[in-house]
Order: C-alpha cells, then structure tokens, then sequence
C-alpha cells in the first residue's frame, strides 16, 4: 500500500499550524480512528462470543437428542420393544 506523507494545515485555539500527515491524516485523525476500530472490534468479540455460545447450545441440545435415541435403541434391542 502507498502511503502519501503531506503537511497538512489544522487549527488549534484559532491559530493556524502546519502539522504532518499520512494520506491527509494526521496524528489525532488516526487517533481517533484507531479508537473507533478499538470499539468495533469490542462489539465484534461480544458478537462472536455470543454467536459461539449459541453453537455449542446447539451442539449439546443434539448430543442430549443423540443419547436419548441410543437409550431408546439399546432399551428395544434388549428387550424386543
């Protein structure tokens, strides 16, 4: 990826100041952005947290019905039912 380093004119307590940037972003810019992905990627964990728990409800809800038919299966082959 290129990445464009420029000067870039911002204003602090109204006076104008020449301050770094990378592809028109400066240091606060990304900051910020990295705060907000910093966010994001929170939501995104919880997300993913609950979305593994739902799985494993699923998985165990099948485990439960697997043992039940393999109750059934061994009560019936035991005993003729």
């Amino acid at each position: 990826m290129t990445h464009i380093i420029s000067d870039k004119q911002i204003t602090i307590n109204g006076m104008t100041h020449n301050v770094t940037a990378v592809n028109g972003l400066d240091r606060v810019d990304i900051n910020n952005q990295l705060h907000y992905l910093n966010i994001e990627m929170d939501k995104l964990k919880v997300k993913q947290s609950e979305l593994v728990q739902m799985r494993e409800m699923i998985d165990h809800q099948c485990e439960m019905q697997d043992r039940a038919k393999s109750s059934d299966d061994l009560f019936n082959e035991m005993f003729g039912g």
